[in-house]
């Protein structure tokens, strides 16, 4: 954030405003696992109402975009500074935090407010955090707040699906604009190039980093070690292979590098709980002719 500060909260000097969900998950939301409790379009804070705002939680997940005026943030651990219009700021429940208006500008925005499992889902996964992330000056959220005016069961699932992609969205964003690429491309490489076994110090090369650097980077990048990531894909290609085409096992296992077929059904059955010809038993080409 540049010129971030971090600020400590003294719970003993000021306790924090709470935000409560209040409204129990109505059944239908319930189901699905996801609710979008409601959303505001252009809601105007005061002129300078970050300083006026006290430090508090909510008990739901809020995302704010900035879309006029001026702002100022502080999420608890994360720092305060400056907000400009096409910011968007996210909080999960429980994180402490305050924003609002500053410069003597108000702070004008478009703003959701959600809860459930799914949505635990994506901040447990890493795609929905905490934090600041430039979302554009597109009115994104407007949509969202259109669709789920209409009670219908149709409307609230396109509102809910747009919200997740909108969320996986803001994840890949954040992706690229962190100083990943290099990785990214190897990626690309790596699947250009299925019958290839690539070693940590080719990859390392590839990306211009340390061994240690390069590993450090691949598992922040994909949640992986570079050569389980390897093998892993090598072996959900076999699986596919398994399914649409009539390939022996040994052809499957020589296209994708494996020398030794009982090598490959080993790791093959590590990997699917069953061997090769088990699983293409199991999950048979449907759409060839009987």
């Amino acid at each position: 954030m540049g010129n971030d500060k971090i600020i400590a909260f003294d719970f003993n000097a000021e306790r924090p405003d709470i935000h409560r969900l209040l409204m129990p998950m109505p059944e239908f939301h319930r189901r699905y696992g996801l609710w979008i409790i409601n959303a505001s379009t252009a809601g105007r804070s005061p002129v300078d109402g970050f300083h006026a705002c006290r430090p508090r939680k909510f008990e739901f997940y809020s995302i704010s975009h900035l879309i006029d005026g001026a702002g100022r943030c502080w999420i608890d651990g994360r720092g305060e500074c400056e907000m400009k219009p096409g910011q968007l700021v996210a909080v999960s429940p429980g994180t402490l935090n305050r924003y609002g208006g500053d410069c003597g500008r108000p702070y004008v925005e478009d703003s959701i407010r959600f809860t459930g499992p799914v949505a635990d889902m994506l901040y447990h996964s890493g795609v929905l955090r905490d934090g600041i992330c430039e979302f554009g000056t597109a009115r994104k959220l407007l949509p969202i707040a259109e669709l789920i005016q209409d009670p219908s069961n149709d409307a609230q699932i396109n509102a809910n699906i747009t919200l997740q992609k909108l969320l996986v969205d803001l994840y890949f964003e954040r992706r690229r604009s962190s100083g990943a690429p290099p990785v990214e491309e190897l990626l690309e490489a790596i699947k250009s190039r299925p019958k290839h076994w690539w070693t940590v110090e080719e990859m390392a090369e590839f990306c211009n980093l340390s061994p240690d650097q390069f590993r450090r980077n691949f598992r922040q990048h994909t949640g992986m070690l570079p050569k389980s990531y390897v093998e892993e894909f090598k072996l959900r290609q076999a699986a596919e292979l398994l399914v649409s085409t009539a390939l022996p096992v040994s052809e499957v296992a020589g296209r994708l590098g494996y020398r030794d077929p009982y090598h490959f059904s080993r790791r093959f059955k590590n990997f699917s709980g069953i061997s090769p010809e088990r699983y293409r038993r199991e999950f048979p080409n449907f759409a060839a002719p009987r």
